[in-house]
């Protein structure tokens, strides 16, 4: 402007206040219209909040249905299932594992024998042990399960230990016959956890075992059944 024309000391003043207001108005406005926005930002986030703890209180009652379902066909199973993902859980602690992973973990280890649904009683709760062909009745639990947990959203995390938690490190494992890193993780870990806690537990056919008889079975099985 000067290279134009010289402004005058009371026009730069001028230019100067205009300046000032506006930039005072358009903060003022900012503030305003913050201010305004602020209490339905807080009242939506609530709102949200509060809506995504009823979707999950929704899905853990409903997994809680679910694993009711399984223990009304073995009054054992039911502690089963919270027992084996807790100790699945610990153990992926001590992995690292966090967030989705620790999630879809411990919804698979609540659910993982829920295709004992379609189990006849007759080999669900047989005493003694199977014989060849109700063993072929059995595992076929495997794959009834993955159907009932498959295509229902939140309940597809499941799968990974559905579908390969009877699978071995060494492949001699079911249904698959996958092999080791083949395995999913989440498989390996509960793997360990099932094993741990059926050793432990009574059952129809067997008495509970004594923890160091459990480890000693366990380290015995470590790089054939389990991931070392």
């Amino acid at each position: 402007f000067e290279g134009i024309r010289v402004v005058s000391a009371w026009q730069r003043e001028q230019m100067l206040a205009h300046a000032l207001s506006a930039a005072l108005i358009v903060g003022f406005a900012s503030l305003a219209c913050g201010a305004a926005i602020y209490p339905v930002v807080v009242r939506l986030s609530a709102d949200n909040e509060r809506k995504a703890r009823e979707v999950l209180d929704s899905h853990i009652s409903m997994m809680e249905a679910l694993g009711r379902a399984i223990a009304k066909r073995d009054s054992e199973t039911g502690a089963h299932n919270f027992r084996v993902a807790w100790i699945a859980a610990r153990i992926a602690e001590r992995l690292g594992l966090r967030g989705k992973d620790m999630q879809a973990l411990i919804v698979g280890s609540f659910l993982h024998d829920i295709g004992k649904i379609s189990i006849p009683d007759a080999v669900l709760l047989k005493p003694g042990k199977l014989d060849a062909e109700e063993f072929q009745i059995m595992h076929t639990h495997v794959v009834q399960g993955e159907e009932i947990v498959s295509g229902i959203g939140w309940l597809d995390d499941a799968n990974a230990v559905v579908a390969a938690h009877h699978e071995k490190w060494d492949g001699s494992g079911y249904p698959r016959k996958l092999s080791g890193e083949a395995i999913p993780l989440a498989a390996r870990i509960f793997a360990v956890a099932d094993v741990f806690d059926a050793l432990c537990s009574k059952r129809p056919y067997k008495e509970p075992m004594g923890f160091e008889t459990a480890m000693s079975i366990m380290e015995r099985d470590t790089g054939s059944h389990f991931d070392p």
